[in-house]
């Protein structure tokens, strides 16, 4: 069998849970203390440390729950709240492709995660992969930006095993342009690593990179800018992303926002060109147990508390809670949650005709 796209096709309601993928998406973004702590670091290479380690940690998040959520329908959003203060706001922004929007915001203002995750989920031998293209920033109080990229999730074994498993393959990168700054994480057995919990599938390693600029910074000139702070996508590039490419600041910058088509005004202007790089900061460990950086541990499993995302009492009517095929599954009806999905599917496709025939995107 091929890639067979999932997004393109039907599922049963029975391999559903009863949450929307707006619910889904922020199952790993429950260890706030580390960004927290990123925010109150005034060293750009400790901060970096500690967004890396936020993102680690809640990596093992993606795979507790085994069943598919809900597809968002067009315009559905979700609304929750954290103990620590934090409040999250999502929205389906687009059908097809379907792009959910996101805005995390720290507890008194110390830092604001937001962006798009466009999901792409296909089936082939035996493993579905996910991936989310999309753009993630954090902006911290003190005017700091770093760029967040993610690797490609794996569901493997669901035939012929009494267990499936989950994992991360690629990269992970992490980019502070202002700093010259980036982090890439790779996943999978470490080479030459002593311990054998770093040979597991589960194991990463990476490196903190200064890239060392040729020329001083220049302003680069930028138009169209929204009243977001976001250059929009004008349909030029689409650099992709790979780690050999951030030779230099100016690469760097490229590939990142850039590359996607979207840069902050307040980004600033990159060299072109560079000397190199040096590593600043190395680390390694398993994303099911641990992170260390170079002989020091920041992160431990089964001594690091979740918060739990708590819905809002009074949500938008918007919210996804109020679809009838989620909460009649939630309820264990699953003939009427059959039936209430294909009649959202069916209202969904006559929308998009008519969005399509009066000159709007599908």
């Amino acid at each position: 069998m091929g890639n067979l796209d999932l997004l393109k096709v039907s599922l049963p309601v029975k391999m559903f849970e009863p949450r929307s993928y707006l619910q889904k998406l922020t199952d790993p973004w429950v260890y706030p203390r580390f960004l927290q702590l990123a925010a109150q670091s005034k060293d750009p290479v400790e901060r970096l440390q500690w967004v890396v380690t936020y993102f680690i940690a809640g990596f093992h998040r993606a795979f507790t729950r085994w069943a598919k959520p809900f597809n968002p329908i067009l315009g559905e959003t979700w609304q929750a709240t954290a103990a620590d203060g934090s409040r999250i706001y999502l929205e389906q922004i687009s059908h097809h492709p379907p792009i959910s929007a996101f805005q995390l915001l720290g507890p008194h203002g110390m830092y604001t995660f937001c962006g798009q995750s466009q999901p792409s989920v296909s089936y082939k031998t035996n493993a579905v992969r996910t991936t989310a293209r999309g753009y993630r920033v954090i902006d911290f109080a003190d005017g700091g930006r770093i760029e967040v990229h993610f690797p490609a999730y794996y569901l493997k074994g669901l035939l012929y095993t009494s267990a499936p498993r989950g994992e991360l393959t690629g990269t992970a990168e992490f980019v502070d342009a202002a700093n010259g700054l980036q982090a890439v994480v790779t996943f999978g057995p470490v080479e030459g690593a002593r311990s054998s919990v770093l040979w597991r599938p589960d194991a990463f390693s990476g490196s903190i990179y200064l890239q060392q600029p040729r020329a001083p910074l220049e302003r680069q000139a930028s138009g169209g800018v929204a009243d977001s702070g976001w250059v929009m996508p004008t349909g030029g590039d689409k650099a992709k992303r790979s780690a050999s490419s951030f030779s230099s600041i100016g690469s760097m910058m490229r590939t990142g926002l850039g590359g996607l088509g979207l840069r902050s005004k307040s980004s600033p202007a990159v060299a072109e060109e560079a000397t190199g790089r040096d590593v600043v900061a190395s680390c390694s460990g398993n994303w099911l147990s641990h992170l260390d950086w170079g002989s020091d541990r920041w992160w431990t499993l089964l001594e690091e508390a979740a918060v739990e995302w708590e819905p809002v009492p009074h949500p938008l009517p918007s919210d996804c809670r109020y679809r009838d095929d989620l909460a009649a599954l939630a309820a264990g009806d699953v003939k009427a949650a059959q039936a209430a999905k294909e009649a959202l599917e069916q209202r969904q496709r006559a929308d998009a005709k008519l969005r399509k025939a009066g000159g709007g995107s599908g």
